[in-house]
């Protein structure tokens, strides 16, 4: 199975696509392409939300190229580190409620399953740079409703559990996520 359809696959939301990734040996590869994609994605969309709404103010100037690529290099080191917690969080919550005791498979899907944030980057980089409005909320809301949904059945492949199960154990990694944030920020 080659990428394209494999992602196609992935967006359509077939669980079944996973086990015939991993069957390929093509987890890892496809795990970093869709992480690391999404880290570039998001990091442009920020540079170029940023240096608009900083177009007005007179004290601006634009961003040497070398900022410019260690912002994108941040963007993706900052998108493994996210892969990498919330893998784990999902483990921990899946596994407690009779998932797989294994750890990268679960891994490895929610890293298949980053494709599935793609479409969540520009909107969510517009959010954090200060631009809300109506549509631009909407557009989040559906964007990341689409890819929790991408994840859910990636992660569910994974550990085996029930939508049922799966989907409790993610609205707690959610839940714990949301809280821990809170206290951090």
């Amino acid at each position: 199975m080659n990428y394209p359809s494999a992602m196609q696959a992935v967006l359509r939301l077939d669980e079944s696509v996973y086990p015939a990734i991993m069957a390929e040996n093509r987890t890892v590869c496809y795990c970093v392409v869709n992480i690391l994609v999404f880290g570039i994605l998001h990091a442009l969309f920020s540079l170029y939300f940023s240096s608009s709404m900083m177009a007005g103010s007179p004290a601006a100037e634009p961003l040497p190229p070398a900022s410019r690529v260690t912002i994108i290099l941040v963007g993706v080191v900052v998108a493994f580190f996210m892969h990498a917690g919330a893998a784990m969080f999902l483990w921990v919550f899946s596994r407690g409620i009779g998932g797989n005791t294994s750890f990268f498979p679960v891994y490895f899907n929610l890293g298949i399953s980053f494709i599935g944030l793609w479409p969540l980057a520009p909107v969510l980089a517009a959010v954090q740079s200060g631009i809300n409005g109506t549509a631009v909320l909407l557009l989040l809301f559906l964007a990341s409703v689409y890819a929790l949904a991408v994840i859910l059945f990636g992660t569910k492949s994974a550990s085996g559990l029930s939508m049922v199960r799966m989907s409790t154990a993610m609205a707690v990694t959610i839940i714990f996520v949301t809280c821990f944030l809170y206290l951090w920020l």
